[in-house]
C-alpha cells in the first residue's frame, strides 16, 4: 500500500519548503521529495573542511532584506531571528580591462543627469530591462555599466527580462536590520524548515512520472517508494514540471514548456586572506567575460579566509579554464585554489509578456488540486518565491 499524505511537494528549495511550512502549520501531513542529496536549492551555504573548516560560502542566494516579510515571518516561527548577522558595507566593483574599478568611475554623469528624470514618468509595464533602464540611465551608461550589472544580478543576459519583475517595493520591517544573513549562512533557514514537525523530507530520489485516478495522485519514485495524495505541489524548474505533467495535463505542460531556463555554473573558492591583495568588496561585475559576477564573502569577514563565488555562463568553459580565470581575476597562483566547490543551477529566463503565460497557467490549475510554485511566477527574489508559495497554500486551504 502506498503511504498517504495530505500534501506532497516535489522540490525542496525555498519555494517547496516554505509551502511545506504553511501546510504543516495548518496540521497537514506533508511530504517533500527532492532529487538532489540536499535540501535548500539556491539556499546553498557550502561549509568547507580541511584547513578551511568552519568557513562557509554562499553558492546561490546571498542576501536577505527587511522587506522580505513572509520570509521573516517564517524565521520568527522557527526561532531564527536571534541568528541574524549584519552584512558589512562594502561595494560591488567592475572588472574593466583586467583591473578592478569602482562603478561610479565607469558612468557618464552628464548622460545620466539628462536621462534620469524619465524615472518619474516611464512605466515598467510592457518594458524589458533593456528598453526601460536604457532610457532612464542613457544608452551608453546602460550598455557599459547597467547591462553587466543586471546580468550579474540575474546570472544571465538580462536585457529581455521583464522590467516589472525586478526590484519590487515592499513594506520594510523596521525592527530588522536592512540586509542580513545568518550564522552559518542562509542555508540555516532551509535546514530549519526541513526539520519542522509535520514535514517529512526524502532526498536523493526522482519522480519519473505521475498517475492520477479517483481524485488522488499516485507517485512512485525511482527508488521504488510509493506515495499518494489529494494535493500535489510542484516546486521544480519549469522544464521539470512540464515533463511531470506531460501525460496527465498536456495543456499545462505545454505552457510550462514555453518558459526558457538558463544554466549557471558556479565555482566557489576559499583562499587564505594573506594570499589576496584585493581590497574588501561585495563582489565583482564582469562585462564581456566567461562569468557574470563573483560574489564575495567579505560582507561577513573571516579571520583567516576570503571566499568568492564565481557565476559562470553555462557550457562555455571547463573546470580547469574556470579555475584559471579565477586565479587571473584574484591575481593569485592557481595552486592556491585547493579549496573549491562547484554547483550547477537552472534559472528561469522570462521575457516581456511572461505574466500572460503565468496567468494562463493559473487559470488552468485554478479548479485542480495541483499547485505550482517557484521563481518563475512573481520574480527571482526570495520573497517572490515565498509569496507565490503562500498564495498557493491559501488556494489549497480553500479547497479543503
Amino acid at each position: 500500500m502506498p503511504n498517504h499524505y495530505d500534501t506532497i511537494i516535489i522540490g525542496a528549495g525555498i519555494s517547496g519548503l516554505s509551502l511545506a511550512h504553511y501546510c504543516a502549520g495548518a496540521g497537514q501531513k506533508t511530504l517533500v521529495i527532492e532529487k538532489s542529496g540536499r535540501t535548500g536549492g539556491c539556499f546553498h551555504s557550502h561549509r568547507f573542511d580541511g584547513d578551511a573548516a568552519g568557513f562557509w560560502l554562499e553558492l546561490g542566494a546571498h542576501t536577505c532584506y527587511n522587506s522580505y516579510g513572509n520570509l521573516i515571518g517564517i524565521m520568527e516561527e522557527d526561532g531564527l531571528l536571534d541568528r541574524l548577522v549584519k552584512r558589512e558595507k562594502v561595494s560591488f566593483r567592475m572588472l574593466v580591462d583586467g583591473r578592478i574599478r569602482s562603478i561610479p568611475s565607469q558612468l557618464n554623469f552628464p548622460e545620466l543627469l539628462l536621462s534620469v528624470p524619465r524615472l518619474f514618468t516611464l512605466k515598467k509595464n510592457g518594458e524589458s530591462v533593456a528598453s526601460y533602464y536604457s532610457r532612464i540611465v542613457g544608452r551608453g551608461n546602460y550598455e557599459r555599466v547597467f547591462a553587466p550589472a543586471f546580468n550579474a544580478v540575474l546570472s544571465q543576459k538580462a536585457g529581455e527580462f521583464p522590467a516589472g519583475m525586478l526590484f519590487n517595493k515592499r513594506p520594510r520591517r523596521k525592527d530588522i536590520m536592512k540586509s542580513f544573513t545568518l550564522v552559518n549562512g542562509l542555508q540555516t533557514i532551509t535546514d530549519a524548515l526541513s526539520c519542522e514537525p509535520g514535514i517529512e523530507v526524502v532526498t536523493g530520489t526522482t519522480v519519473p512520472a505521475l498517475d492520477f485516478s479517483d481524485g488522488t495522485y499516485q507517485i512512485k519514485t525511482e527508488s521504488g517508494q510509493s506515495y499518494e495524495t489529494k494535493n500535489l505541489c510542484l516546486a521544480v524548474p519549469p522544464p521539470a514540471a512540464a515533463s511531470l505533467l506531460s501525460g496527465l495535463l498536456p495543456d499545462i505542460s505545454a505552457l510550462l514548456g514555453q518558459i526558457k531556463v538558463e544554466t549557471i555554473e558556479t565555482v566557489g573558492v576559499a583562499v587564505k586572506r594573506e594570499k589576496i591583495q584585493l581590497a574588501p568588496l561585495a563582489g565583482i561585475i564582469a562585462p564581456n567575460d566567461i562569468f557574470y559576477s563573483a560574489v564575495s564573502r567579505d560582507t561577513v569577514p573571516h579571520a583567516n579566509y576570503r571566499g568568492f563565488s564565481f557565476h559562470f555562463k553555462g557550457g562555455v568553459a571547463s573546470l580547469d579554464e574556470k579555475l584559471k580565470r579565477i586565479s587571473e581575476v584574484l591575481k593569485i597562483g592557481q595552486q592556491e585554489l585547493t579549496q573549491f566547490v562547484v554547483r550547477e543551477s537552472r534559472l528561469p529566463s522570462p521575457v516581456v509578456g511572461h505574466e500572460k503565460l503565468t496567468a494562463a497557467i493559473d487559470r488552468l490549475t485554478d479548479r485542480k488540486a495541483l499547485f505550482l510554485t517557484g521563481n518563475y511566477f512573481l520574480g527571482l527574489a526570495i520573497e517572490d518565491c515565498i509569496s507565490r508559495s503562500r498564495a498557493e497554500f491559501m488556494r489549497l486551504s480553500g479547497r479543503n
